[in-house]
């Protein structure tokens, strides 16, 4: 396994795609973020108690969150463009939406199948080609990391 991963902070200059995984528990979640604390910012608020819809989602497979010791996140940097930096989110619920179907299409391809613990709705740019290529590529590299993590 890696032994650290970038995960950067620039304030509201990026926003992110984000994904959680447990290859023990099987578990795979994906969000997006433009929060103003980062990625790392918007993962304290996942994993507090009441607060965060990650917490929930593992509480609601019947475990507790803090004896998940495999949880690895990944953060991928939305490219530097206004419209996945402003508060409407609609492009970054379009590849965040894409890249959960993507993987929900992609994780029977993997040694250890798993399942999306989280749900979004579609997205009103989903049918851009630009924001499908952005989808694949962050899909298709948690593939490969998950397979050889």
């Amino acid at each position: 396994m890696r032994k650290a991963f970038y995960i950067g902070y620039k304030g509201r200059l990026e926003a992110y795609i984000y994904i959680w995984f447990s290859k023990q528990y099987r578990f795979v979640y994906v969000g997006e973020t433009n929060n103003i604390n980062g990625v790392i910012g918007r993962a304290c608020q996942h994993v507090t108690r009441g607060q965060g819809t990650l917490y929930s989602r593992v509480d609601d497979e019947g475990y507790d969150i803090q004896e998940i010791n495999d949880f690895v996140l990944l953060s991928y940097p939305l490219p530097r463009q206004k419209k996945f930096m402003t508060e409407e989110s609609a492009y970054r619920i379009s590849v965040e939406y894409l890249v959960q179907k993507k993987l929900y299409a992609l994780r029977r391809e993997v040694d250890r199948p798993y399942k999306m613990l989280s749900s979004v709705t579609t997205g009103p740019c989903t049918g851009m080609k630009s924001i499908d290529h952005i989808a694949d590529k962050i899909a298709y590299d948690f593939v490969d990391i998950y397979q050889n993590e």
